[in-house]
């Protein structure tokens, strides 16, 4: 377990949860243009004029909604151990590239914190979340919790 990259992790999120101008957090999407209703859906006809083009350098600021590994990969916080981002079809990915070898999405959740899929699921995903803690600064700093609380049980 990467205890000092989880750390940094949380630090980032509580730091964003109090920024006004920092991302709309939402453990619903990695990154995608604050705008888009997600409970109606990416693929709506409204939702396309909002998709990401190739090479997009998404904005870190509250006209974006992302969740805390799309803040990690857009933010560039992890830039140095490898953790970036692309657009296909108009939707971010992460990508974490590690030597010769290149992760998505959830692949890269746990090779970066080398931690397993189920404990980056813990962490990340919205469904390990009561349905108001998914959204808003009380979400990030609940998933910045989260990730201390791995820390310090890793210690035990």
């Amino acid at each position: 377990m990467r205890e000092d990259l989880l750390l940094r992790g949380a630090n980032l999120l509580e730091e964003d949860a109090l920024n006004p101008e920092g991302i709309k957090f939402n453990l619903g999407t990695w990154a995608a243009d604050a705008k888009i209703d997600l409970a109606a859906g990416y693929r709506t006809p409204d939702a396309r004029q909002f998709d990401y083009h190739e090479d997009q350098v998404v904005p870190v600021n509250c006209g974006t909604q992302a969740c805390a590994f799309g803040l990690f990969a857009i933010s560039g916080a992890f830039k140095d151990e490898g953790l970036s981002y692309a657009i296909y079809d108009g939707k971010l990915q992460p990508v974490l590239k590690v030597g010769s070898q290149t992760y998505l999405n959830w692949d890269a959740v746990a090779i970066l914190f080398d931690i397993g899929q189920e404990k980056g699921w813990q962490l990340f995903s919205a469904d390990f979340y009561d349905q108001d803690l998914r959204k808003g600064a009380a979400a990030e700093i609940a998933v910045a919790t989260r990730m201390r609380e791995m820390v310090a049980n890793n210690n035990k």
